[in-house]
């Protein structure tokens, strides 16, 4: 039969007996010199050998099965994003000999410290860029272990200024179900002694930790994300009940006219005002827009019922405007506007008198099938402070109605 050299690290498996040969000569030729970065895939590296070829195989496992369960366990409740970092920095110093570690996480087309520590104290305020793309676009885990031995590093002095010797990056990713995987960060642990390099086990175990941490990240986020969308779901009820009790309740009774008036938001809360309200025998009515929707076209709406109902009893409809006008000058942003009509009437003899600030121009339309619009006034709330505006008159007729 035929002969074959055994060479370091043969296997002979004889049934369930596995026979490992190691070559204990010394080595005829000098060691090579350290390796430079070196990139491996995250899948890889997440796989778990079910079979270990031999006891040492068998121990590096077993000491990743432990802190993978360890890990587990300390990360299993909801905690804050803030103390889940800080929480996956403890784990990840204790399970390798790192001096400084950093979590980064995506944040739109930038990646951001969200978590950094020394073991001497104090925190990271940046990493390589250069680094920290390659690991993140590529979504591979590097191992460097040593710096000033690597031809695509050690020319970088932003690298080097920092004085670190050895790093490994490991990209946070987990895969979705029926889509591509996606990283959403990654870790990055690095250290300034030279007698000490990251090995491959170190890197195994930083993947196996960062695959962990990753889908924690990910749930929290979104659980944390659900929770905040339920709270301004709630606010929002809450501001939609509120804007709703400053409109009518139900309109004026005028005797020999009929008043209607509804409003139904694109959104929960939105930017437009009508109000009515009987002084003596007069029918104070407005109608308002303020630009833009949601919550700050809404804030802007209350501000514009406070000035109305302060002035619009005291004073005829131009004059009322002007101070409407000043007041909303002061309250609202540079780019933000209302346009707005106010109008009295006299039921006994169906006078209006109104203003229109810019507002679509109402439409009076005669018992008779012709139109007419109640366009006099002047220029949109909240432009110019010191705005004057001109009066306008109409008059309701029996059939007639103001649109």
């Amino acid at each position: 039969s035929e002969g074959h050299r055994l060479r370091d690290g043969d296997v002979i498996a004889l049934g369930e007996l596995r026979l490992t040969f190691t070559d204990r000569r010394e080595p005829e030729e000098e060691e090579e010199a350290p390796e430079g970065t070196r990139m491996f895939s995250v899948r890889e590296l997440s796989d778990l050998k079910t079979e270990p070829v031999d006891q040492a195989a068998l121990q590096r496992q077993n000491r990743v099965l432990r802190v993978l369960s360890g890990a587990a366990q300390q990360l299993l409740g909801h905690r804050p994003l803030p103390e889940l970092f800080e929480q996956i920095l403890n784990l990840l110093f204790e399970a390798v000999p790192a001096e400084r570690g950093a979590i980064l996480l995506r944040e739109g087309e930038h990646l951001e410290i969200k978590a950094s520590r020394s073991r001497k104290g104090g925190a990271l305020t940046k990493i390589s860029r250069s680094i920290a793309k390659k690991t993140v676009d590529e979504c591979r885990a590097l191992l460097i272990p040593n710096i000033l031995e690597d031809a695509s590093f050690r020319a970088q002095d932003s690298i080097l200024t920092t004085g670190i010797r050895s790093a490994v990056t490991v990209p946070l990713w987990y895969s979705a179900s029926g889509q591509k995987d996606a990283v959403i960060g990654l870790v990055y642990l690095d250290s300034f002694a030279g007698a000490h390099s990251f090995t491959e086990d170190d890197l195994q175990m930083v993947s196996a930790l960062a695959n962990v941490a990753a889908a924690k990240i990910e749930n929290s986020r979104l659980l944390e994300e659900s929770l905040e969308k339920r709270w301004m779901e709630a606010d929002m009820k809450v501001a939609a009940d509120i804007q709703r009790g400053l409109l009518p309740g139900a309109p004026a009774k005028v005797p020999g006219y009929g008043v209607a008036g509804i409003n139904f938001p694109c959104r929960a809360i939105g930017g437009d005002y009508y109000d009515f309200a009987l002084q003596g025998d007069r029918l104070l009515f407005a109608l308002g827009d303020v630009s833009g929707k949601g919550t700050g076209a809404a804030l802007l709406m209350a501000v514009l019922r406070a000035a109305v109902r302060a002035h619009w009893e005291d004073y005829g409809p131009a004059e009322a405007m002007a101070r409407i006008n000043r007041t909303i000058c002061q309250n609202v942003p540079a780019n933000k506007f209302i346009t707005f009509f106010l109008g009295h009437l006299d039921p006994a003899t169906g006078r209006v008198s109104y203003v229109n600030a810019g507002h679509n121009p109402p439409i009076l339309a005669r018992a008779d099938g012709t139109c007419e619009t109640l366009q006099d006034g002047g220029v949109v709330l909240g432009l110019f402070d010191s705005a004057s505006y001109a009066e306008g008159i109409a008059e309701l007729r029996p059939g007639d109605a103001l649109v």
